[in-house]
């Protein structure tokens, strides 16, 4: 499972955007310390390799003891590693059991080896986690799955890993290997396929075959690298594929041209910074796993395959030179290319800024305001180190609506029908960028009731190199980008090259483009103006080196 904070600050700045002139110099930020959990965009820890995602209900699924009842049957389970012997309670500890109607799955408690359990009259998918101590040192994991037991009276159970296959992964490039591989298990209980074995991840994995026809699916996904480095790696490949049933020779195989081959190229922010990776695959069963392949120290380009047809989502932490990843930044993006061939794709690309969010009036006395603040044109991103606010304030200017979190509001009263300035303020300073050092951002809206309001953005899709600078003196077009503004309208767009203290306008064309000169050294700053719409200010967009 993942999870993110986000702390805020105050950063005071004009309240409207009606005028289009442009904006005084930022003043200097209170800070304050309440703190936001996100749990649905990234992990907290990228050294460990596997992360969780997916639908709440089945990653907390809890296995307790079933309650008993009378007529419930006496089960007798005996597991047996890969050598053949009855594995200690370490190594495997529990035996899971999920009815086959749809009821809930229950657990039993397996010591040295050996358990007992008793249930009701039914039929049973039952499987266990069997560590087996190999010879020359290596544990093995082995997952021993039973899709259907059927249990009428005292029925004894034998899960023997002796039966298992190993899950191997393979691409057709000499010394790629595999450095983490994970097998998620689905069957069809009740009306519904669902999630049943998920902690299946690792190197020496084994698995039980399980024909066709009895509603199980198994499927698997793997990084491989060269010699299976997890970090700094000149190619990764994420392979991923679904079969039915449990095949006899499980695992993933490719060939490197039926794949897609994305040349990436991962920017650096400014600063020495280090970044990593996860590869998620959305199976479609609601539970996705994580694993990941580090690109190392910042810029660098690598080649990245992976299965075509599959939707992938992928995310990319920054942080420190050192890889500690105590404190990070995090972009994501789903992909899904549709077929085998080439690509290019960009992580870490500035500018970063505002995108589009949504006010949301429909449940009185209970507002929420979610908007992303550090976006790029094409990709989302998740800056745990924003510091800000957000606030909603009447026509007269009284405070309605408060958030110490830059881009999000919860629990706010509902205001007033009429004119009002939704405004928030950030700002960041960490080692790995000198970029989006603050944001200004203001909508103005006509509050008619308790409707849902889309708020509008204009990102920023310009030319830079690996470490998002521009060259000095060089002439620099940036694209306009809307989204979600009016039609017919055309933005005032304005850059600064002293940190906002003062601001040139330039011309946008028809199409959306400006064009202007960059600064010999520094940053350039970007403001975009609708007027009685929306107002945004990025410091540090962008530097000339």
């Amino acid at each position: 499972m993942t999870a993110l904070g986000i702390a805020g600050l105050v950063l005071p700045l004009p309240l409207s955007s009606a005028a289009a002139s442009p904006p005084g110099p930022h003043r200097s930020p209170s800070f304050k310390s309440p703190s936001f959990k996100s749990p649905d965009l990234k992990s907290p820890d990228f050294k460990r390799g596997v992360v969780f995602t997916g639908d709440r209900a089945v990653l907390g699924r809890s296995f307790g003891k079933p309650r008993a009842a009378a007529g419930d049957h006496v089960i007798k389970l005996d597991l047996i590693d890969r050598s053949g012997r009855a594995p200690g309670t370490a190594e495997a500890p529990r035996v899971y059991i999920w009815p086959l109607d749809g009821g809930d799955p229950t657990g039993a408690d397996i010591v040295g080896g050996h358990g007992e359990e008793k249930i009701p009259t039914g039929d049973y998918a039952m499987y266990g986690y069997v560590k087996t101590h190999e010879t020359g040192g290596e544990t093995s994991m082995t997952l021993v799955y039973l899709p259907k037991v059927h249990v009428d009276g005292t029925t004894s159970v034998v899960l023997d890993a002796r039966a298992a296959k190993p899950i191997r992964a393979s691409v057709d490039r000499a010394g790629a290997r595999a450095n983490n591989t994970a097998v998620l298990v689905s069957q069809k209980l009740g009306n519904a396929e669902q999630p049943t074995a998920m902690d299946l991840s690792g190197k020496n994995l084994y698995i039980t075959p399980v024909p066709r026809g009895l509603g199980v699916t198994f499927h698997v996904q793997s990084v491989l690298t060269r010699g299976g480095a997890v970090t700094g790696s000149p190619y990764v490949f994420n392979l991923a594929s679904s079969a039915e049933g449990i095949p006899s020779d499980p695992g993933v195989h490719a060939r490197e041209r039926d794949l897609a081959a994305v040349r990436t190229r991962h920017n650096s922010e400014g600063g020495p910074g280090c970044a990593a990776a996860h590869a998620l695959v959305d199976f479609g069963i609601g539970v996705q796993v994580g694993l990941a392949s580090s690109p190392g120290a910042l810029p660098v380009t690598r080649s990245e395959y992976f299965s075509p047809g599959v939707a992938w989502g992928l995310r990319e932490a920054v942080s420190t030179a050192d890889c500690a990843f105590t404190d990070f930044d995090v972009s994501y993006r789903d992909e899904r290319f549709p077929r085998a061939g080439s690509y290019s794709r960009q992580w870490n690309n500035a500018p970063f800024g505002p995108a589009g969010g949504v006010l949301d009036l429909s449940r009185e006395g209970d507002v929420t305001f979610e908007a992303q603040m550090a976006a790029a044109v094409d990709v989302p991103v998740s800056w745990e180190s924003l510091r800000g606010d957000s606030m909603l304030r009447d026509a007269e200017g009284t405070l309605v609506g408060v958030s110490a979190v830059p881009g999000e509001g919860t629990s706010w009263p509902s205001p007033a029908p009429g004119k009002h300035t939704l405004t928030v303020d950030a700002e960041r300073a960490v080692p790995w960028s000198d970029l989006s050092t603050r944001q200004h951002v203001v909508w103005d809206l006509d509050i008619k009731g308790n409707e849902v309001i889309k708020l509008p953005a204009v990102r920023y899709r310009t030319s830079l190199d690996d470490a998002n600078r521009a060259r000095p003196g060089s002439r620099q077009e940036v694209s306009l980008v809307p989204e979600g503004l009016p039609a017919g309208t055309r933005p005032v767009f304005s850059v600064s090259y002293d940190d906002g203290t003062t601001w040139r306008r330039v011309p946008v064309s028809a199409s959306g483009t400006a064009s202007f000169t960059n600064p010999s050294s520094g940053h350039v700053s970007l403001r975009t103006q609708v007027p009685g719409v929306l107002d945004q200010t990025v410091i540090h967009a962008y530097g000339v080196r």
